[in-house]
């Protein structure tokens, strides 16, 4: 496992947003009124000043999806890759998105392990193409990290967001692993966004994190929706689409005062609500700032379109403050309330010392608010930046992961909501060593073991890797719990190679030593020649691994690539199936791991000829003899097709181990057909000669009316065949269906049960093969 920074989204409480009543402030205003303020660490935020530059055209939304590309999206719901489930739902959304909409398509993760920058805008903002989209969509394989910060602020400057109305709406399985503080990002963008909003998808993850990500949506008035099934996400998506088609509310010119009403007081970081009365206005706010500062200061916001109550957050350090309403439009302060912020208390308790990369435990004390956690972080990390973290949720005490570096480091009581450090203790994480021990050399493919020494710790591995490879990557591993000595199994490709101790966690080398890997040789005999389809001797020579195989194959495919093959633990010789089609091919011993080439030889394989003899005609559904030639293989067979069908498609088929001659059943329907002698592998036309199916009549007698629940005698004229039968059906029932049927092989006239219920019926004449309806008449029930 790699060791991650994650920046909780509520951590921007050192941030300073200033505001002026009337016309927007620049930035440059902004940062000057932040650096007066900054010896009394006061943290501010701004929603979006009100639009004036210039807007799109009427009706026409502005909208960038992103989606997570991540390697966690490879992580399966119900039996499913979460990123296959993605792509579903998002091909259904994209041909139902408007096509007056302006719309992008970003990714990230998609291209590279490890790297933060891996953000790309695969489909540029512009008119809705759907098309493009899917296609772009269709290609997404998840791989890396987790820069969904970025991504927005990238997303934000394609939609121009400080001229336009603009929407992102993002799609993530995961919390941010790279170093931006998506909470602080998204009061930055409606700080300076005209009406720019994110909505975000939290797609099959916990409870707590989905807390820790709301913040994106929460700072910019967006939505935030969980899902965790395809259905859950589509009507997420659906419903973020037609939240972006709403149009915004109207704003109120005369706002007149407004009345908030919050508790008097509430705990660091605890959650509360707040009642208000108000105009509610396009982008009207309720903040919460420090009793007495300026209008422009305070320490965090919930838009009134989020509804009443507003739904907060207790800010991180203990004092007066006071709640109040902005109106978004002129800025001015229309109603305040009190509040207070008292302090809780915290207590971190932790071993003194532990190795790395083992659990510890740890005991706690603190207010164990939804999506608090204990972390493990080195020194000079943020209280929002960690090593390793658990949720207070899950226990007291709780296990911690140590790091995969030794060094000094802290065990901090983490605030959820605001990341604020409430407390911590030092540990020390102390290095270990280990040691393996392999044989000098070992042949290609082949088992050996490896004796080792070392913590042990869940998940370590050993593994054998190139010598440029790093230390996670690797041709081969077995994890230490396997036992000691341990296998492993050597590559396919000979070559210096090194045997290393890997710390499953952080994949840490800890020890290593070199080892030679050795070519080995093979050869393999076949016949000159066989005919298609036929089975054939091959004989042998190689090191007959464990999964080693012998193939047939055409000249131009790969060495992983066959048409047939056996695998060597059959026996020496052994039998191999030759191909349908004839031509040139070779016989090649594959190493099975990797698919190597070791021996090849060239062989003929020869067509076959062969006949078929049918009668010029026959009447449908009625069985008639084939007499046929040919090589009368396992699997082949004869068969009676439409003309358009394809060699391995017919409408009957017998084997030709049936007989010479053999049986065939003709269609249902009339018309000309082919009678053709069919390859029984690959399904290879050897032969065929048409005959024509002719249509047959039949007749009924039966009664024109009839009792409910009685029996008629229904006289009948036709082919008789096995399987026909006459019927009661109701008009409107299509063929198979019926009410009640006697088989034509019960007797001439047939005694049929009327229906219990009175009404207009038909009697049938039904060809058992294919449900063919060959006469009907009317018969009233009454």
């Amino acid at each position: 496992m790699k060791s991650k920074t994650t920046f909780s989204c509520l951590g921007f409480w050192g941030l300073v947003v200033v505001l002026l009543a009337g016309a927007p402030v620049s930035m440059a205003a902004s940062f000057q009124a932040i650096m007066a303020k900054s010896s009394d660490s006061q943290a501010s935020r701004q929603p979006a000043a009100s639009p004036k530059a210039s807007r799109a055209p009427e009706g026409t939304a502005r909208m960038v999806l992103i989606l997570d590309g991540s390697g966690s999206m490879w992580g399966q719901i119900d039996g499913k890759a979460k990123i296959e489930i993605a792509k579903a739902v998002l091909n259904d959304l994209i041909v139902k998105i408007p096509a007056t909409f302006q719309t992008g398509l970003m990714v990230y993760g998609h291209r590279r392990k490890g790297d933060c920058s891996d953000i790309e805008m695969v489909v540029p903002l512009g008119v809705h193409n759907p098309a493009v989209m899917q296609a772009r969509v269709k290609a997404i394989s998840p791989k890396g990290k987790t820069p969904l910060s970025a991504a927005v602020q990238q997303a934000a400057q394609a939609l121009r967001y400080t001229e336009e109305r603009a929407t992102v709406v993002l799609v993530s399985d995961g919390l941010e692993t790279c170093d931006i503080d998506p909470c602080k990002l998204a009061a930055e963008l409606s700080m300076s966004g005209v009406d720019f909003t994110v909505h975000v998808i939290g797609f099959d993850i916990s409870r707590e994190d989905q807390e820790r990500l709301r913040c994106l949506a929460d700072r910019t008035g967006g939505l935030f929706l969980a899902a965790d099934n395809a259905d859950s996400l589509r009507k997420a998506l659906f419903t973020t689409v037609e939240k972006v088609q709403e149009a915004p509310p109207p704003v109120v010119e005369d706002p007149g005062s407004a009345t908030l009403d919050g508790p008097p007081t509430v705990p660091v970081g605890a959650a509360f609500q707040v009642e208000w009365q108000g105009p509610d206005s396009q982008r009207d706010f309720i903040a919460i700032a420090e009793k007495d500062s300026r209008n422009s200061l305070y320490k965090d916001y919930v838009y009134t379109q989020k509804g009443n109550p507003a739904r907060f957050t207790a800010p991180g350090d203990v004092g007066a403050y006071e709640l109040r309403y902005i109106h978004g439009h002129t800025r001015k302060v229309i109603g305040r309330a009190d509040i207070k912020v008292t302090p809780v208390e915290a207590l971190v308790q932790a071993p003194a010392e532990a190795n790395v990369a083992t659990e510890f435990e740890v005991q706690w004390q603190g207010p164990a608010y939804k999506s608090d956690y204990i972390s493990i972080a080195r020194l000079d990390q943020r209280s929002g930046s960690y090593v390793n973290y658990t949720y207070t949720s899950k226990g007291n005490p709780l296990k911690l992961r140590a790091p995969s570096d030794p060094g000094t480091y802290e065990i901090r009581y983490i605030l959820g909501r605001g990341d604020r450090l409430l407390a911590k203790t030092s540990m020390q994480i102390k290095a270990v060593t280990a040691s393996v021990q392999a044989p000098p050399s070992a042949n290609v493919a082949t088992e050996f073991e490896v004796s080792w020494q070392g913590p042990d710790n869940k998940q370590d591995y050993i593994s054998i890797a190139r010598l440029d490879q790093r230390s996670g990557s690797y041709v081969n591993y077995t994890y230490t719990s396997k036992g000691n000595p341990l296998k492993l199994r050597a590559p396919s490709d000979p070559g210096t190679y090194e045997i290393r101790y890997i710390l499953g966690r952080g994949d840490r080398l800890l020890a290593k030593t070199s080892m030679q890997i050795k070519a080995v040789t093979a050869s393999v005999q076949a016949p000159p020649s066989a005919n298609v389809a036929t089975e054939f001797e091959v004989s042998w020579q190689g090191p007959d691994n464990k999964q080693d195989y012998i193939s047939i194959a055409r000249l131009d495919q790969r060495s992983g690539s066959y048409v047939n093959y056996t695998y060597t633990s059959k026996g020496n010789p052994l039998k191999l199936r030759a191909p349908s089609d004839p031509g040139t091919y070779e016989i090649r011993y594959i190493l099975g791991r990797g698919d190597r080439l070791l021996a090849k030889t060239s062989m003929q394989i020869k067509a076959v000829t062969a006949s078929v003899q049918a009668p010029p005609s026959a009447d449908i559904a009625s069985e008639f003899e084939v007499s046929w030639q040919g090589p009368d293989y396992k699997s082949d067979y004869i068969s009676i097709a439409r003309l358009d069908q394809r060699s391995g498609s017919y409408v009957n088929y017998t084997y030709t181990s049936k007989g010479n001659p053999l049986k065939l059943r003709a269609p249902s329907d009339p018309g000309t057909y082919e009678i053709r002698y069919i390859l029984g592998r690959g399904d290879r036309l050897l032969a065929k000669t048409s005959i024509a199916i002719n249509a047959i009549s039949a007749s009924l007698q039966a009664p024109d009316t009839a009792g409910v629940n009685s029996t008629i005698a229904v006289s009948w004229q036709g082919p008789g065949y096995k399987g026909d039968y006459i019927c009661i059906s109701r008009p409107d029932q299509r063929k198979g269906r019926y009410m009640t049927s006697k088989y034509t092989n019960e007797g001439n006239p047939c005694q049929l049960k009327t229906p219990k219920a009175p009404g207009i019926y038909e009697v049938r004449y039904v060809l058992g093969q294919g449900h063919k309806i060959l006469a009907k008449v009317a018969v009233t029930i009454e």
